[in-house]
């Protein structure tokens, strides 16, 4: 069994979004990080949420929620940790199945 630690550090509110939302916690990320594979950590998890409704997730979110992903995945490989990347579509709200899948 590996151990492996959640290291983001919740949702915030997107500025300029319709209710559209990213992760914080990259700051000092790398000094846990190490901390974290010092303390017997194999792996680390973030999650980041994309929600579906009217002009949502807009570029804006996808775009930042993919360079967070990102930036979290090298922090992490640079510390030796293997990164969980979980980029999350809410399945909440009205919207049909076709819809659900062409966003995800």
């Amino acid at each position: 069994i590996v151990p492996g630690i959640k290291v983001d550090k919740g949702v915030v509110a997107l500025a300029g979004t319709d209710d559209e939302c990213t992760t914080q916690g990259l700051d000092g990320l790398a000094e846990r990080c190490a901390e974290y594979k010092k303390e017997g950590a194999g792996f680390a998890k973030w999650r980041c949420v994309l929600k579906i409704k009217g002009h949502c997730p807009s570029h804006q979110a996808m775009k930042e929620n993919a360079n967070v992903l990102a930036r979290y995945a090298s922090i992490c490989q640079q510390n030796g940790l293997v990164p969980i990347v979980e980029p999350e579509v809410l399945p909440d709200g009205e919207h049909d199945l076709e819809t659900a899948q062409r966003v995800t």
